[in-house]
Formats: structure tokens, C-alpha cells, sequence
């Protein structure tokens, strides 16, 4: 438990740390509104993420191809909304929808995944439960991605995994998932938006 404390603190004092009002994640300089620098973070984050699964899935995890697939074509079709919107910023509402059916599909692969981890129902609970009265109390100053949010609880239902289960390398990997995609936002910070960076991935055959 003590490990499950320690991981859920400190991803939640990252995530605090990029979002919230007393330690601003910086503006990117040529963002055109707010909206189009979160969407830009929000994609980073979700790109990252999937980068660091996409291997493991195909060479380790065949099973969770199809979950990761879904959340491949909801990614790419944001991306694609949003490179519209970068065109056309009048036609933000559909870059808005596309990002919530990012996150609905990333919800569902980290389900999917912390399905195949064999936590207990009760224990997954309790964190999201954590998760949601530490957020409250930094509310109105914190305004987060929903999809840090799931990685940040997703990498710590993966924590209580011990190392000597056979899930450990599952759990691992999605720990790594979150790291890599907390790095990229971080790295991204005050950077000028870049499409080139966060280009759609290819879907596992």
C-alpha cells in the first residue's frame, strides 16, 4: 500500500505541477487560443502514451490489439480534426468532439489492460476514489487532461501489482506509458506547436 500511496502522490503532484494556476504550464507561442494549446498537450500526451504500448501490444500482448487499434483511429481522427481546426479555428466544436472520443477510447484501453492485471475491483476503486478527492481539493487551480487523469490512475492500479505475478510485465508496461507520456508534455512545455510531433500511428496488423 505504501508503494500505491507513494506512486498515485506523485503523479498527481506532476500532473499539479504542469497544471495548475500557481505553476502554469507555459503557453506554446503560437497557439492560436487556449483550447488549441490544451488540445495540442492533450494529443502530445495521448501520442506519447500510445507510442510506448504500440511494441509491447504487438510483440508481448497480441490480445490487446484490437482495444489499442480503436484508440489508434480515435487518435488519428483527432489529430485530423484538429489540424482542421489550426486551419479553421470557427470549426473548434469538431475538434472538441473527436478529443472526447479520444479519451473514451483510451478509458477503454485502460481498462482493458488493468482488466489483464487481475487488480481487484475494490482496489481499483479505492484509487480512482484517491484520485478524485486529491483533484477536488486542488479544484478551481488544476485544469487537467481527462487522458493524464486515466493514465496517471492506470499507472497507479499497475502499481499494486507485485513483481512476482505473471501480470507484472503488463503492469510495467503501462507504468511506462504514463512516464513517457508525462515526458512529453513536460518536454513540450512553452515549445511551438509541431503536428510533425504527434503524427498518427499506424494500426497493428
Amino acid at each position: 500500500m505504501l508503494l500505491l500511496k507513494l506512486v498515485l502522490t506523485v503523479l498527481l503532484v506532476i500532473s499539479v505541477s504542469l497544471f495548475t494556476g500557481c505553476n502554469p504550464q507555459a503557453k506554446h507561442p503560437n497557439q492560436i487560443n487556449s483550447f488549441d494549446g490544451a488540445s495540442y498537450d492533450t494529443l502530445t500526451l495521448a501520442h506519447a502514451a500510445l507510442t510506448s504500448l504500440r511494441p509491447s501490444v504487438a510483440v508481448t500482448y497480441p490480445q490487446y490489439k484490437d482495444a489499442f487499434n480503436e484508440a489508434a483511429a480515435s487518435y488519428s481522427a483527432a489529430y485530423e480534426a484538429y489540424s482542421v481546426f489550426r486551419v479553421i479555428p470557427a470549426d473548434q466544436g469538431s475538434a472538441a468532439l473527436a478529443i472526447s472520443n479520444l479519451t473514451t477510447s483510451v478509458v477503454y484501453l485502460e481498462n482493458t489492460l488493468q482488466a489483464g492485471m487481475q487488480v481487484p475491483a475494490a482496489t481499483a476503486q479505492d484509487i480512482r476514489g484517491k484520485a478524485a478527492r486529491i483533484r477536488a481539493k486542488a479544484q478551481p487551480r488544476i485544469t487537467i487532461s481527462d487522458i493524464l487523469n486515466e493514465l496517471e490512475i492506470a499507472a497507479s492500479i499497475a502499481a499494486t501489482v507485485p513483481g512476482t505475478q505473471p501480470y507484472a510485465m503488463l503492469a510495467e508496461m503501462v507504468i511506462k506509458a504514463t512516464e513517457q507520456a508525462i515526458a512529453a508534455v513536460e518536454s513540450s512545455s512553452g515549445q511551438p506547436i509541431d503536428l510533425s510531433t504527434i503524427t498518427p500511428l499506424a494500426p497493428l496488423p
